[in-house]
C-alpha cells in the first residue's frame, strides 16, 4: 500500500476550498474557464484530503458534505421559485446527489490508488450513478460533472462521439489518473500519460472543427428560415381571475401581443414560424372567443390575413356567434405567413369505450404544428412532465398544489415525433426534455436533420436556469450532428448549429434578455453530419462502465 505525507490543517481545509470552487462553480452558466481546471484536478484535490483518512464512515460524510454542497450550488436556481416547497425540492435533490457522492469517497483510498485498473472501475460506478438519476422521479439531468468540459466549444466536440456521459467518464478517470499521479510520485512517463489524457478532447476538438467546418463550406444546402418568437408572458397560475370573461380578456391581450411581434416579420420567406411551451391558455380547440374579436385583432396588426373556414375546428356557430379557439389563431398565423407554425398548447383527448361513450379524458402538454391551406394538425406530447407542476404523484401533494391553484396530472407522451416542412424533417421537444441526450437521439435515429424546441423558464425568473437549460441544449446538436431552434417563454431564444455554436441569440448581451418580448428570424445552417452517437447513443459508455463493473465484481483479486 503506498505511503503519504499527512496533510496539515489548514492544507486540508485550503484543498478542499479550492476544490469545491473548481468543482461547484466549473460549468458554462457559472465560471466557463473553472470547467477545465475541475475536469483535471478539482475532484483530485478533494480525494487528495480524503486520503488522509482511515474511517470509512468519516470518508462518506465528507463525500456527502462536498457533494451536496456541489449541488446545492449548482441548483441554486430552484430557489428563485416563488413556492416554499421548492426549499425542500432543493435539499432532497441536493441531499440524494451528495449521498451518491458519499459513497464514491468510499473506494477513494490508498489501496485504490495501486492500480490503474481500479481508477477505471471508479470512473465507471460514478458514470452509471448519474446515468441513474435519469430514472428518479421525472429525472435529474442537470450538473453532470461531464458538464465542466461544455463551456470549451472544442472539448464539447467529444460529445460527438459517446455523449454527456462519455465525457463524465473522462472527467472522473482524468482526476483519479492526477491522484494516483500525485501519489505514485511525480515521473517524466506518469507525467506525459496525464498530459495526453488532459489535452485529447482538445485535440479531437480542433480536428473535429477544422473539418467540419471544410465540409460546412463546400455545402451549397440552401438555409431554413425560422421565426422564433419569445413571448415574456407570466405564468398563468400567477393570476387569479374572478371570471372566464376576464380571463378571456387577458389572454386576447396575449395574442394581440404575438401578433404585433410577429408583424415585422411580414412579408419574409419563412420555413417555420415557432412559439413557446404553453404559449397562451385554454388549450388548443376551446372555443372562447368571438370571432369579430379575433378578425379586429389580426387585422389591426398583420397585413392581410387569411382566415381558415368556418368550420370545425376551426370555429362553431353558438347560439347564432361565431367562437373560435387558439387553433383558429394558429391556422390563421400559418396561412397569412404561408409556413408551417410549431406552437405549445395544452391540448385533451377523449377516451371511448365499446359503445362509444366517454369513458375519460386525457391532457396533454403538446406541440401543435399547423400547416398553411392543410387541415391536418400534427401534435407531439411532451414525455418528461415536471413533477408538482404537470403531474403530481401522491395525493398530499395533490392537496398541496391545488393551493396553489395547479389542479390534475398531465398524461406523458410515448415517443419522438418528427415532422415535415417541404423536404426538411424537424424532431420537436418540449421543455427540458433536451436535457436527456439518449430522448433527443431518437428523433436523429427517426431522420430529424433539425431539432425545434419550445421552452418556458419563467417559473425560475432571474436564476441560471435558462443559461444552464440552454447548455444542455448546445451538447444535443453535437451529439446528433444537427442544428436546433429554440423558442422561449422566458429563457434563451436562439438557433444553435450542428457543431454547437450560436447562429442567433434573441437579446444576446441584455441582462434583461429573458424577459424580451420579440421575435427573430434567422436561416438556420442546415449542416449535419453522422456521429458515434447518433448511432450508439449511451448504451456505448454504459455499456462499457457495466462491463467494468461486473469485471471487477467477478475477478480472482476481488473473490
Amino acid at each position: 500500500m503506498i505511503t503519504l505525507n499527512l496533510l496539515s490543517v489548514p492544507q486540508q481545509v485550503t484543498l478542499f476550498f479550492i476544490a469545491f470552487c473548481c468543482v461547484a462553480f466549473g460549468q458554462p452558466a457559472w465560471i466557463w474557464w473553472l470547467g477545465p481546471v475541475a475536469a483535471v484536478v478539482g475532484y483530485a484535490l478533494f480525494w487528495r484530503v480524503l486520503l488522509c483518512y482511515q474511517r470509512p464512515l468519516l470518508r462518506f460524510c465528507l463525500g456527502l458534505a462536498f457533494g451536496t454542497g456541489v449541488q446545492l450550488v449548482q441548483l441554486s436556481w430552484f430557489l428563485s421559485h416563488p413556492y416554499w416547497y421548492i426549499y425542500v425540492v432543493h435539499v432532497a435533490l441536493s441531499l440524494s446527489a451528495g449521498v451518491q457522492f458519499g459513497i464514491l469517497s468510499l473506494l477513494i483510498t490508498r489501496r485504490s490508488m495501486e492500480k490503474i485498473s481500479d481508477l477505471l472501475v471508479i470512473a465507471s460506478l460514478w458514470t452509471v450513478m448519474e446515468w441513474m438519476r435519469l430514472f428518479f422521479m421525472a429525472g435529474i439531468a442537470f450538473n453532470t460533472a461531464g458538464m465542466a468540459l461544455a463551456g470549451n466549444l472544442y472539448s464539447l466536440q467529444t460529445a460527438s462521439i459517446w455523449g454527456a456521459f462519455g465525457m463524465t467518464f473522462w472527467v472522473m478517470l482524468v482526476n483519479l489518473v492526477a491522484l494516483y499521479v500525485w501519489c505514485r510520485g511525480i515521473t517524466l512517463g506518469r507525467l506525459s500519460a496525464l498530459g495526453f489524457m488532459v489535452l485529447s478532447p482538445y485535440v479531437f476538438g480542433v480536428t473535429h472543427l477544422m473539418y467540419h467546418e471544410m465540409k460546412m463550406r463546400e455545402g451549397d444546402r440552401n438555409p431554413f428560415s425560422v421565426v422564433l418568437v419569445q413571448t415574456a408572458f407570466p405564468a398563468e397560475e400567477a393570476y387569479q381571475f374572478h371570471s372566464t370573461k376576464q380571463m378571456v380578456d387577458f389572454v386576447l391581450e396575449e395574442w394581440k401581443q404575438i401578433l404585433f411581434i410577429l408583424k415585422k416579420q411580414v412579408n419574409k420567406t419563412v420555413d417555420l414560424v415557432v412559439l413557446p411551451e404553453a404559449t397562451v391558455p385554454f388549450g388548443t380547440y376551446s372555443f372562447v372567443y368571438s370571432l369579430d374579436a379575433v378578425k379586429h385583432l389580426f387585422e389591426e396588426s398583420l397585413e392581410d390575413p387569411r382566415f381558415p373556414p368556418l368550420e370545425l375546428p376551426w370555429a362553431v356557430n353558438q347560439d347564432g356567434q361565431w367562437l373560435v379557439s387558439n387553433a383558429f389563431f394558429s391556422k390563421t398565423i400559418a396561412n397569412t405567413f404561408n409556413s408551417g407554425l410549431v406552437i405549445g398548447l395544452e391540448d385533451a383527448e377523449n377516451i371511448y369505450d365499446d359503445n362509444n361513450q366517454v369513458i375519460n379524458t386525457q391532457y396533454y402538454s403538446a406541440a401543435q404544428y399547423f400547416q398553411p391551406h392543410a387541415d391536418r394538425v400534427e401534435r407531439y406530447e411532451k414525455r418528461v412532465l415536471v413533477p408538482m407542476g404537470e403531474y403530481i404523484p401522491f395525493e398530499s401533494c395533490r392537496e398541496l398544489c391545488a393551493s396553489y391553484g395547479i389542479h390534475g396530472s398531465l398524461t406523458c407522451g410515448q415517443c419522438a415525433k418528427v415532422m415535415r416542412r417541404h423536404s426538411t424533417p424537424f424532431g420537436v421537444t418540449i421543455c427540458y426534455e433536451e436535457t436527456f441526450g439518449d430522448m433527443m437521439r431518437e428523433n436523429r435515429v427517426e431522420g430529424a436533420e433539425i431539432l425545434v424546441n419550445v421552452t418556458s423558464d419563467v417559473w425560475y425568473p432571474n436564476s441560471r436556469l435558462p443559461q444552464q437549460h440552454f447548455d444542455h441544449s448546445k451538447l444535443r446538436t453535437v451529439e446528433n450532428g444537427i442544428p436546433l431552434a429554440r423558442a422561449c417563454n422566458t429563457g434563451v431564444t436562439g438557433v444553435v448549429d450542428s457543431l454547437g455554436r450560436d447562429v442567433a441569440i434573441l437579446g444576446k448581451g441584455d441582462k434583461n434578455q429573458e424577459w424580451i418580448s420579440d421575435s427573430l428570424y434567422v436561416n438556420v445552417p442546415m449542416y449535419t453530419y453522422q456521429t458515434f452517437y447518433s448511432y450508439l447513443g449511451d448504451g456505448m459508455i454504459i455499456g462499457f462502465c457495466l462491463i467494468n463493473l461486473l469485471l471487477f465484481f467477478i475477478s480472482p483479486r476481488r473473490k
